[in-house]
């Protein structure tokens, strides 16, 4: 059976999402990833109107300053940004049970099956873009095709708020005249080889006998050219398990101050398990990491006795790794905690101690809803709370 897959890209996310919060953002350069007085730090997204002045995600904010002095620079709001994913990861299950979330603003879904109950592609696009854009006020970008790699690369060419759909007929014309840029896998030393080989085009990729390709790139040779064919039988995977957990922040001076280091690990501890419990998982690895002013970075991990989801637990690890990573005396750049060996939450109380761990979970219970309804700044543990009422670092990670 042809499979029709739809892919979804969310326009400018963090920054839509901002402008819808405060529609005076709306039509602005907005640059979201940290504040024009920051001294360091990355652009998460730009809007549109940032975009014109030659702004993309992952460029530093200094670039972005000399780009767009007059824009808007602000720190971002993740709370905000998941909310808004978790209500379009909804609206797609309406209309298919197979959804796979990419990343925080983006989808496939495999609408196979939901063809007559829609009415077709056209009618399911139409659909979704439209419920989206009532329930959320967010625009998006829309693109159906017979398999993920074209309905993705479809998707960033029908940008911003648009909808293509590729047939299986047009697969191949639809790829020909893009830059070798456009294909998923071909980064910049493999554009460059193929450029020297005398390819600039999908097209050229296309068609160039296979030999060619495998002398240049050994069996990768094989997967470039059935990209640039349009072939891929990837199947959309739905409710992947995530593989980790973690929350890292880079610092606007380097630091030397291992105490205020060491609060800011323990609020971003809590952050780590307050989503772990939110995905309804357990870790059995904590691992701290810690880069220095120089940009060398160290990793300390430790491995729990039992799976867990509590802050007093992996308080407990990092309290051990923290020692570690203080030998070295030099100027602390980032620090993040990492979760891992991740496990949906099927843990056993331990048959004579086991009720301590059980109170520990009802106040979390507790914690978490009240979190829910008044945001998670309103309940923190004290190690954090030195930090002060309402914590805003400079350059929060904005990772699930």
């Amino acid at each position: 059976m042809e499979r029709h897959i739809l892919h979804i890209d969310m326009d400018a996310f963090f920054a839509s999402v901002e402008q819808v919060l405060n529609p005076a953002l709306v039509g602005k350069p907005l640059i979201v990833g940290g504040l024009k007085s920051d001294k360091r730090g990355v652009v998460s997204t730009a809007s549109y109107e940032a975009r014109k002045y030659g702004i993309h995600s992952a460029m530093p904010l200094a670039e972005a300053k000399r780009r767009c002095p007059h824009g808007i620079f602000i720190r971002g709001h993740f709370e905000h940004y998941r909310e808004a994913s978790e209500r379009i990861y909804a609206i797609l299950e309406r209309v298919s049970p197979c959804v796979e979330m990419a990343s925080i603003d983006e989808a496939y879904v495999d609408i196979t099956g939901s063809q007559r109950l829609f009415g077709g592609d056209d009618a399911i696009a139409r659909y979704i873009k439209e419920a989206i854009r009532a329930e959320t006020r967010l625009p998006s970008t829309v693109a159906i095709a017979p398999n993920k790699l074209v309905a993705k690369i479809a998707s960033d060419e029908g940008k911003p708020d648009g909808y293509l759909r590729i047939d299986t007929e047009r697969v191949r014309d639809f790829l020909r005249p893009l830059p070798l840029a456009k294909l998923p896998g071909a980064g910049p030393r493999t554009r460059e080889i193929l450029e020297r080989l005398g390819m600039m085009t999908v097209g050229c990729l296309a068609d160039v006998p296979v030999e060619v390709l495998i002398q240049a790139f050994g069996s990768m040779g094989y997967a470039l050219q059935r990209a640039a064919r349009g072939e891929s039988t990837t199947p959309v995977q739905p409710c992947s398990r995530p593989k980790s957990i973690s929350r890292e922040t880079t610092f606007e001076e380097d630091l030397l101050d291992w105490e205020r280091i060491e609060r800011i690990v323990a609020y971003l501890a809590e952050r780590c398990a307050h989503a772990l419990r939110e995905n309804g998982m357990e870790t059995r690895c904590v691992t701290l990491k810690v880069r220095h002013s120089d940009f060398s970075t160290y990793t300390f991990s430790r491995t729990l006795p039992e799976s867990t989801c509590l802050e007093r637990d992996l308080g407990r690890a990092l309290d051990e790794l923290l020692p570690k990573a203080r030998q070295r005396r030099a100027r602390v750049r980032l620090v993040g905690v990492a979760l891992t060996s991740l496990s949906y939450d099927q843990h056993q109380l331990r048959l004579f101690d086991g009720k301590q761990p059980e109170k520990w979970l009802r106040v979390m219970e507790s914690v978490d809803h009240i979190r829910a309804r008044h945001g998670f700044e309103f309940i923190r543990f004290g190690k954090s709370m030195e930090l002060g009422r309402h914590v805003e670092l400079a350059t929060p990670s904005l990772s699930r």
